[in-house]
């Protein structure tokens, strides 16, 4: 993994020495190199992080280290790196940190929030950078800006797809031989990486320039984005020192929404793209600290969606919440034996943006055709009554799980695996499946122990999992991913 960027962006940011504050010295940092001015107002959601004490002794422009997005009036989302010691780990103290409101670092009236407190993700890895993500509370709501909002799951498929257009925003290094940090934000306009450029090892051309990408010790796109652009004049758009913690964006006006945080990155604005927290992945630790907006409390009108999924002696529901009311805080599915009136329940939790939630009704009789409804309420009361919906329990296999994927020498994977269980049932298919993730053939080896071997394989990126069936139908395990080397 390349340096953390705690400094600046590749289009024209601040200096580290001019605003590092406590932040760290990338090796390959972030900063918008080749972006452009835009108008003062145009994102004032954008906050600069500011040491306190240098601060108060040589103004905001000597003491910005980081950047930030106001989520909602109380939270700013940033980069854990930002708050974070490198070597030990240590959390910066909130008493210490000033947040900065204005896109002039050299404005002498700067207006300044106290933070009281401090989350970084728990799945913070400095190591890697994963999950590079942190919130901050205001002492104080800010009640005259209007907070960019998260990107909810719905959006994810439209706004991050590859080639959507992005905006990186911060007061980073803008040069790539020397430290010129603007005292006014830049903004690099970008687009959105494959997949397989943030850590499938793949290249990718963009407007005739090749970018080299991430391998998978080096970047993981589950919880990252890579992302650069292009100017008109074939340079290279990218974040620097001084851009960490600050936003990537899509869409515009009241439809942009925060998709991104600035995380790393090696040698701003040059064969690699800039590698940014993927915020869709850490939407449940939002929601925790409260740094995503809530709809106004209202009694939910419409019943959820429904979907039930048939397993062995069970029945998986899964409900997806009305797109339209209120915030759902509870929610409940119940399988009715029609032939005995007997009943069973299961119980689920709200996940962040609307995204469905399952749940597992147990104790039920394979073959029986049961009646599934659902239900979402809140405190006000509950939902109109979805279903039924018709599900039988069937003896479908569970393929167990990867519990460990490794690349050896000669193209060959091999997986370590939990056991199938069959329900009783003869399997007709128990194997490994590992698929190229930028596609083409599929290669299979059968399960016949702990450890499976599967060979042939090209050097790529590859996902790969158990696929277990019997007469009743297939079942897949979650997936790992793994880069097979020549």
């Amino acid at each position: 993994m390349g340096a953390l960027l705690s400094v600046a962006i590749a289009l024209s940011l601040l200096p580290v020495a001019a605003g590092a504050g406590n932040a760290l010295t990338p090796s390959a940092a972030p900063r918008i190199v080749n972006g452009e001015q835009e108008p003062a107002d145009a994102y004032p959601w954008l906050v600069s992080l500011l040491s306190r004490s240098r601060f108060e002794r040589d103004g905001a422009y000597q003491s910005q280290f980081c950047g930030g997005t106001l989520t909602t009036p109380t939270t700013v989302v940033t980069a854990a790196h930002c708050l974070t010691d490198q070597d030990t780990g240590a959390r910066q103290d909130p008493a210490d940190i000033l947040i900065g409101f204005g896109p002039s670092l050299r404005n002498g009236g700067m207006r300044v929030a106290d933070v009281t407190s401090l989350a970084v993700s728990p799945a913070y890895v400095r190591r890697t950078a994963s999950n590079d993500i942190a919130v901050l509370t205001l002492a104080q709501p800010v009640t005259d800006v209007t907070p960019l909002v998260p990107i909810s799951a719905a959006e994810v498929g439209a706004l991050t797809a590859v080639g959507a257009p992005v905006r990186a925003v911060g007061w980073g290094n803008t040069s790539t031989d020397s430290k010129f940090y603007p005292d006014v934000f830049r903004v690099g306009r970008m687009v959105v990486f494959p997949d397989a450029v943030c850590g499938g090892g793949e290249d990718w051309v963009l407007q005739g320039l090749r970018f080299v990408g991430f391998s998978s010790s080096e970047a993981d796109a589950a919880v990252m984005i890579c992302a650069a652009g292009v100017s008109r004049g074939g340079l290279v758009i990218d974040a620097c020192q001084g851009d960490s913690g600050g936003p990537l964006v899509a869409g515009d006006g009241a439809a942009a929404r925060l998709v991104g945080i600035v995380s790393w990155g090696e040698e701003c604005a040059t064969h690699r793209p800039g590698v940014y927290t993927r915020l869709s992945s850490e939407l449940d630790f939002l929601a925790s600290v409260n740094a995503i907006p809530v709809a106004d409390i209202s009694l939910p009108t419409q019943a959820p969606g429904l979907e039930v999924l048939p397993r062995a002696g069970r029945l998986i529901a899964s409900i997806t919440p009305p797109a339209a009311g209120s915030a759902i805080t509870a929610m409940a599915a119940t399988a009715v034996d029609p032939t005995t009136g007997q009943t069973a329940n299961c119980f689920a939790q709200p996940r962040p943006a609307g995204a469905a939630s399952q749940c597992a009704i147990e104790g039920l009789t394979n073959g029986v055709a049961y009646q599934v409804t659902a239900i979402v309420g809140n405190e006000l009361g509950n939902s109109p009554v979805a279903g039924p919906v018709a599900g039988t329990p069937i003896p479908l296999p569970d393929p167990g799980r990867i519990t460990k994927l490794r690349a050896l020498a000669g193209r060959t994977v091999v997986a370590t695996v939990t056991p199938t269980d069959a329900h009783g049932t003869e399997l007709t298919v128990n194997q490994v499946a590992c698929a190229p993730l930028s596609g083409g053939r599929v290669v299979t080896a059968p399960v016949a122990g702990r450890k499976v071997t599967v060979k042939g394989l090209r050097p790529v990126r590859y996902t790969c999992r158990i696929e277990a069936a019997n007469s009743y139908g297939e079942l897949q395990s979650p997936p790992k991913r793994v880069t097979v080397t020549r």
